[in-house]
């Protein structure tokens, strides 16, 4: 029988007392406790900073050692969600950013107990079925979709703009992390190295991750030149050629999951896609589209959770806009001048229910899948680095198998400045 996953606040206490992770108590009551956190783009990063947060992902069950590729900043992410969702902790101070010492306290307050918490009990499936949303909508018509993404008709004679692609990232090592760059005058640009990224004739390139009742069961990287479809498992539902979009095949769940009440719900929700969920891109934005009988929603959200509020994706030929690259590049410009909000490019997608809500978290939910333009998260995390001391050389953003660029850092504002006064974004957005 399969060993269930741990609640992380009994787990937390047990690491806290054992000391062997890294983090421990600050007081006789056992109520504060040390947490190290050094930013993972610092070239002194150890093995042994990250140690608790691979812990975690070992017991959650998220990592498997010597199956999974290693992901030191995923288990961060992940950790400090499981943490953040207890209303029975807080931080109390965050010194992350501290040169010597990078790490943050928090303290346990009273009524902690986790055993009976309704978040980390499992929900019941009586009324599942009726809120899935599997069956033909009105307008449905029988025989294959023929879809083809067409441009919004407020951009026709717009100038394309696919969304760049900087690669996958590889695997963890220490010593090939960036370290934060500082703080120079802007440049004088007479090229922008940030241009080809618009190039009309380049793929795009995003990372796929699907979570079966919130476990992830899947992660691939992969490049596309006219978007892609999320379509259900076997060789049937990617052989829809006519249809632009490469497909790609969600898992069988009962290869991943040993409750198999879940997985045939879950196996009726995949089998419901159809055609898919169609991604795309058209001038500035990316749009969405659902091909085939399975109700979706989306949000604009974080690395490690959906948005708080998701929308319906649409049956409409042109789709709808779920992503906006003015408003990325502006925010991104908003990030380096000290803004503490981070831009959003992450795109979360729940497939055959409505979106998650407080009683009902994305984590309890059949099929979850989250879509990452790689490039942008790239230019993101050197933007992440902005304040450090030493990147003053260029660095090598591979965007292809066969196109790559080099940047340095320390001039990302410019760059970014410069290409948001230059290019006329086609929706008026203010630069």
């Amino acid at each position: 029988m399969a060993k269930s996953k741990p609640l992380i606040l009994p787990w937390l206490r047990e690491q806290l007392d054992s000391g062997l992770l890294g983090a421990h108590w600050l007081n006789e009551e056992r109520t504060l406790f040390f947490i190290p956190w050094k930013h993972g783009l610092r070239e002194d990063l150890q093995e042994e900073d990250f140690r608790i947060f691979q812990a975690w992902a070992v017991a959650s069950r998220s990592y498997r050692p010597g199956i999974d590729v290693p992901d030191p900043a995923t288990w961060k992410r992940n950790f400090r969600a499981a943490l953040d969702r207890k209303r029975n902790l807080r931080v109390v101070s965050n010194h992350s950013r501290d040169r010597h010492n990078p790490h943050k306290i928090y303290e346990f307050l009273p009524g902690d107990g986790e055993g009976g918490s309704p978040e980390d009990q499992e929900d019941p499936f009586q009324d599942l079925m009726k809120t899935l949303t599997l069956q033909p909508p009105p307008d449905f018509q029988e025989g294959r979709p023929q879809w083809r993404p067409q441009p919004c008709p407020r951009h026709e004679g717009a100038h394309p703009m696919p969304t760049v692609s900087l690669g996958c990232p590889p695997a963890f090592s220490p010593n090939s992390v960036l370290e934060q760059p500082p703080q120079t005058p802007e440049p004088a640009l007479s090229s922008n190295p940030l241009m080809p990224l618009f190039a009309s004739d380049l793929p795009s390139e995003y990372e796929v991750t699907a979570f079966y009742r919130g476990r992830q069961v899947f992660q691939k990287c992969l490049s596309c030149l006219r978007g892609l479809r999320l379509v259900g498992p076997g060789p049937e539902a990617e052989a829809c050629t006519e249809l632009e979009g490469t497909p790609l095949g969600l898992p069988e769940p009962s290869s991943h999951l040993s409750d198999r009440r879940v997985a045939h719900y879950i196996s009726r929700v995949l089998g419901s896609l159809g055609a898919g969920l169609a991604l795309w891109t058209s001038q500035t934005e990316l749009r969405v589209q659902r091909l085939g009988h399975c109700g979706a929603y989306w949000a604009l959200g974080g690395q490690a959770s959906p948005g708080a509020t998701g929308r319906e994706v649409t049956k409409n030929r042109d789709g709808q806009q779920v992503f906006h690259s003015p408003r990325f590049i502006n925010d991104l410009i908003a990030f380096l001048d000290g803004s503490h909000r981070s831009p959003q490019y992450t795109l979360w997608f729940c497939l055959g229910e409505p979106w998650p809500t407080e009683s009902q978290p994305w984590t309890k939910k059949l099929v979850m899948v989250k879509v990452v333009p790689t490039a942008l998260r790239a230019l993101h995390e050197m933007a992440q680095a902005g304040g450090a001391s030493s990147l003053q050389e260029e660095v090598d953003l591979h965007i292809s198998s066969s196109l790559s660029l080099s940047l340095a850092p320390a001039r990302l504002h410019g760059y970014l400045q410069e290409l948001a006064h230059s290019m006329q974004w086609e929706s008026g957005a203010p630069c």
